[in-house]
């Protein structure tokens, strides 16, 4: 028997077809159930949109449908988001001028060491001056020896913050520190508590993504094919999908899962002072335990269920409920759902801005060097609200932007009585 040609469609039940793929060699099986369609394939476990495969069986039942070449296929239209432009242009612009006023205000939260009196020998360097360096190197995405020479140049001649930057070695030994982590994750909490009123009643996106530890180039690959695996170290992180803020995170092994990171996550995001409506994760973080402890924080749960996956639970009516409104008002629940695609926008903003690549050797410094790396994005997120949304920081350097109200849509009419 010849093979299926690409994208060919055969009848294999009363309600499945198989789908042969356009661009591998998989089969996908499209199925009708529920009053709608199903499919295999990443992008619909994924998002439980409509995918090509759907719409080829739809044009394989009726021959007259156009088919749709677009990659979202069913011909819908992307949806397009709006952005403020000039305050983008404008807060892309200035957050090397402002990012060191803010996060020198930030640091004022850090307790400094006591030194003794007695004590003989060069003064310590502050820890305020200590993580400033080590976030403005990440920040800068150099190596500690290059980072140093822009920071010398920007502080000549007495501009900026510091008179003498200190030796390039200050990042490196205070990532290795431990007591540096608890520091770095409190700084990030500070950091996103401005954009508090702004997420007030928002959604919360959950996700994990994974941070290179051992990075070689494409040519050392291709040509000496080397054997040594990659190694990652892993970040959870709690995002804002109002301002796209990072509200809390953890940072495991590369071996670290994905489910029980989550009440520890939503539990920080509350205990910090947010006040968020929704939660949102993949499939990754369904669980009994996890729809319960969003429901004991007030806030409604929007993760899938697997295909696998069954209503009846005696123990555990979030599941009950939540079950029935996946199955029954698929529609609702997947564009509550989609709000999650927000986390995915963070991950890409953190790793194009300040790169996936962590340069520590030691486990302890790997972790607190990605935990600066989302410190310094959060700080730049910080900066944008500013221009967009006017928040005044109250911080010495930092100006304070008027921006008029954003229109808000008008509440539906009352039905008549």
């Amino acid at each position: 028997m010849s093979p299926q040609a690409p994208g060919s469609v055969t009848f294999s039940g009363k309600f499945d077809f198989e789908v042969r793929s356009f661009t591998n060699t998989a089969s996908y099986t499209v199925t009708y159930a529920f009053g709608g369609w199903r499919c295999s394939c990443p992008k619909w476990e994924e998002t439980g949109l409509p995918c090509k495969h759907v719409e080829r069986v739809l044009c394989r039942l009726d021959p007259n449908r156009p088919l749709e070449h677009h990659k979202d296929s069913l011909g819908a239209r992307r949806k397009s988001y709006v952005q403020d432009w000039p305050a983008y242009d404008a807060a892309q612009q200035a957050e090397h001028t402002l990012v060191d006023a803010l996060l020198w205000d930030l640091l004022e939260q850090i307790p400094e060491k006591l030194r003794p009196v007695t004590s003989k020998g060069r003064p310590e360097i502050p820890l305020r001056v200590q993580f400033l360096i080590a976030v403005k190197k990440v920040h800068l995405e150099k190596s500690s020896r290059r980072a140093r020479g822009l920071m010398e140049t920007q502080y000549a001649g007495g501009k900026g913050l510091l008179g003498h930057v200190p030796s390039y070695a200050v990042p490196t030994r205070l990532f290795r520190e431990e007591s540096s982590t608890g520091l770095l994750l409190h700084l990030i909490q500070l950091s996103s508590l401005p954009l508090a009123a702004l997420e007030a009643g928002g959604t919360v996106a959950i996700d994990s993504t994974g941070f290179c530890t051992t990075c070689r180039g494409s040519y050392c690959t291709e040509k000496h094919d080397p054997s040594r695996k990659h190694r990652w170290i892993k970040a959870h992180l709690a995002v804002g999908t109002r301002t796209h803020a990072v509200l809390a995170v953890k940072v495991t092994d590369e071996h670290g899962g994905d489910c029980p990171q989550f009440s520890p996550l939503l539990n920080e995001v509350v205990g910090s002072g947010f006040t968020p409506g929704t939660v949102t994760a993949d499939k990754a973080y369904l669980s009994k335990e996890n729809l319960e402890t969003a429901e004991r924080l007030g806030i409604d749960p929007f993760i899938p269920y697997k295909s696998n996956s069954i209503g009846k639970s005696r123990s555990s009516p979030i599941w009950r409920r939540k079950f029935y409104e996946f199955q029954a008002k698929r529609d609702e629940f997947d564009s509550r759902y989609h709000a999650r695609s927000n986390v995915e926008a963070v991950i890409s903003a953190i790793k194009r801005k300040l790169g996936e690549e962590i340069h520590s050797r030691l486990p302890t410094a790997r972790f607190n060097e990605l935990l600066a790396k989302i410190l310094a994005y959060n700080i730049g997120v910080l900066i944008h609200q500013i221009y967009e949304n006017g928040i005044d920081p109250g911080v010495p350097g930092v100006p304070t932007v008027q921006r008029p109200p954003k229109p808000r849509e008008a509440p539906p009419a009352a039905e008549a009585t």
